[in-house]
């Protein structure tokens, strides 16, 4: 296809001289070829005339006007010519040479002069070269100049003819022979340089013409696969004239043309006052883009039609082109996917799952369950607000992240469990799970939140109820025991030392006994509240079991003396504030508040460890000796244990 286009493209010269002009040999190299040798013929033959003239009658001069006029005028017309204007030259020579030529007959015999002969091979040239018009305008000069020299002979004004040896007529008769086969021979070169280039022209425009039938073929397959058709509307003639898919559009047979009247009585009911309109507007100079429905048997096709109206070289408005293009797939599918948003909305709008969209960090949609979650009188409530506002700010962060995640398409955890914010600002526990939508024809993300505040709520007191005592609220000893291990792999990995204080209560069970178990748990919540005040919040203070308490003293020196010394400081400490009396108020049968003062004192169990020579079990034991060691030194007392292993480790 490339090469016949270029083909078609290199043969565009001779085509455009073929087309170009009155007479196409004008301008072709042939009739530049002939003006060239015509001119070249008349200087040689004038040239040739003198020189044998000089030789054969030296004596007469006046012979050799004649040949030197028509040297000169041969020589007038070469100027024209070498600047490319052939017509110019051609006119010159024909009309000079028949002027010299007339003037050497008016002297040389009249109608008997020899030189007459050359006038058919001027009429000829003249006809070739330039056009009929000159050669019939020759003619007629050349018969009427025949006519006058017949009468001016007759009446005998003509003067007498020069006296002619033989050899001058015969010398004027060869050269006339000889130009005349001359002319002969270029003129049908010339005709066969024409013929050659009309064959050529010919096989040019066959090869267009497959060219554009191609070309319209792939137009009218391009025009079905893109569901496009054209049409041009001549204003004058009221006609639309339609390309092949246009036609198939329209149901039409390929080829045909319409009406306006006949496509609009083909257009919805419901469309056309709307489409009239527009055309009206069209014509007046606006384009048209207008989408409407036709009617195709008793099919309804959708087609968007387009058009601009087209000027005619005077101003006017002579047509209109257009494209016409079926989109009923396209309505179809948007009919369903506007289906699809209804069924979408009524499903969330009836979910009790709180259902967000959101596009940009703006709130675009929430369902009736989020309003109710976040606490809004309405939805313009919430539409108000960013998502950045409905979110806690320790989980903004995280959230941000995840949404620019959802938004890129990026793989992210289905759903994460968050704190959002109610409008009144109260926290609330949740689980939210995203994923991007297009949401009103552009990308947008769908939210579904939880609420789990209830079954946070639920988690929190079960662990509390696993891992803490329901009575002091302290750390059970599942909790402690966790934690132990947890400080055991920390001096591992820092050196450090720790240290586990096992606390009992010397004088516990008395009270027990005399004011019941009320009383002795009021005395064990305040021993608890005064083991919290004498440690650090790294430290760790659990109740292990009846009136026996654990404290755990983590991140100590590296060095043992005075990590021991520091454990005993806090030993001390809390020894001391223990041993303070409690005030305790109790209430009797008749719900009278009656103060009760208890003097109660601990021993206490110590021991320092470091990881690498230490296990969580051995650690216990090892306190709870030292414990009752201080029990049996006389109670409120503090017993460090020192086994004879953990002496050679902790001088290491």
């Amino acid at each position: 296809m490339l090469a016949r286009e270029e083909k078609i493209k290199n043969t565009d010269e001779p085509l455009a001289r073929l087309d170009g002009g009155a007479d196409p040999l004008i301008a072709g190299a042939p009739s530049l070829t002939l003006a060239r040798y015509a001119v070249a013929a008349v200087l040689i033959g004038a040239v040739a005339s003198m020189m044998a003239l000089g030789v054969l009658l030296p004596e007469a001069s006046v012979r050799t006007v004649g040949p030197l006029l028509l040297f000169l005028i041969a020589a007038l017309a070469w100027y024209p010519l070498s600047r490319g204007k052939i017509k110019t030259a051609v006119c010159v020579l024909t009309f000079g040479v028949w002027a010299v030529m007339t003037g050497i007959a008016v002297f040389a015999g009249g109608v008997r002069a020899p030189v007459v002969i050359i006038y058919p091979v001027l009429i000829l040239m003249s006809g070739w070269l330039l056009n009929a018009r000159v050669a019939m305008l020759l003619t007629a000069m050349t018969v009427l100049t025949t006519v006058g020299l017949f009468l001016a002979e007759s009446w005998g004004f003509l003067p007498p003819p020069l006296a002619s040896p033989v050899v001058i007529y015969f010398g004027d008769q060869i050269l006339m022979y000889l130009l005349s086969a001359a002319l002969v021979v270029f003129v049908l070169r010339a005709y066969q340089n024409r013929l050659r280039e009309l064959r050529q022209a010919s096989s040019d425009l066959e090869h267009r013409t497959l060219a554009l039938q191609e070309r319209k073929a792939e137009l009218h397959r391009a025009q079905a696969v893109a569901k496009v058709g054209s049409w041009v509307y001549d204003i004058a003639q009221e006609t639309m004239s339609l390309s092949a898919e246009a036609c198939r559009i329209f149901g039409l047979a390929e080829g045909s043309s319409v009406s306006l009247a006949t496509y609009l009585s083909q257009v919805h009911p419901a469309d056309r006052n709307e489409l009239e309109h527009a055309w009206q507007r069209a014509l007046q100079g606006d384009a048209i883009d207008h989408t409407h429905r036709i009617l195709v048997g008793k099919t309804v096709r959708w087609v968007r039609q387009k058009a601009e109206s087209g000027f005619a070289p005077d101003g006017l408005k002579r047509r209109a082109v257009g494209i016409t293009q079926d989109i009923t797939e396209l309505k179809e599918a948007q009919a369903a996917l506007q289906e699809s948003e209804e069924r979408y909305r009524t499903m969330i709008e009836w979910t009790p799952e709180s259902i967000l969209v959101h596009r940009m960090g703006k709130i675009l949609y929430a369902n009736p369950a989020a309003i109710k979650l976040f606490g809004a009188p309405d939805a313009a409530s919430l539409l108000r607000k960013s998502t950045s506002e409905l979110i806690h700010p320790d989980d903004l962060k995280s959230q941000t992240e995840r949404m620019k995640s959802i938004s890129n398409h990026v793989p992210i955890t289905p759903m994460v469990a968050a704190r959002f914010l109610k409008l009144d600002g109260r926290v609330i526990d949740v689980e939210v799970q995203g994923t991007a939508i297009i949401y009103d024809g552009e990308p947008a993300i769908h939210v579904c939140i939880r609420d789990i505040s209830t079954r946070k709520q639920m988690e929190d007191q079960i662990r509390q109820l696993a891992f803490f005592d329901h009575l002091t609220l302290l750390p059970n000893r599942r909790l402690l025991t966790d934690r132990l291990s947890q400080a055991v792999a920390a001096s591992k990995r820092s050196s450090c030392f720790a240290a586990l204080l096992f606390l009992d209560l010397d004088n516990f069970k008395p009270l027990n006994d005399q004011h019941g178990h009320a009383v002795g748990d009021l005395l064990l919540m305040e021993a608890a509240a005064r083991l919290m005040n004498c440690v650090r919040g790294v430290d760790t203070v659990a109740r292990f079991g009846g009136d026996e308490f654990v404290v755990l003293l983590t991140e100590l020196d590296a060095r043992h003396a005075e990590s021991t010394e520091q454990a005993a400081i806090v030993a001390e400490k809390i020894r001391t504030s223990l041993s303070i009396p409690y005030q305790l108020t109790v209430k009797t049968k008749e719900q009278v508040a009656t103060r009760i003062e208890h003097h109660c004192t601990i021993s206490v169990g110590a021991v320092v460890f470091r990881g690498p020579e230490s296990d969580p079990d051995d650690v216990l034991k090892w306190a709870d000796t030292a414990m009752y060691q201080a029990k049996q030194a006389g109670r409120n007392s503090i017993r460090f244990y020192a086994s004879t292993e953990q002496a050679t480790g902790h001088r290491s």
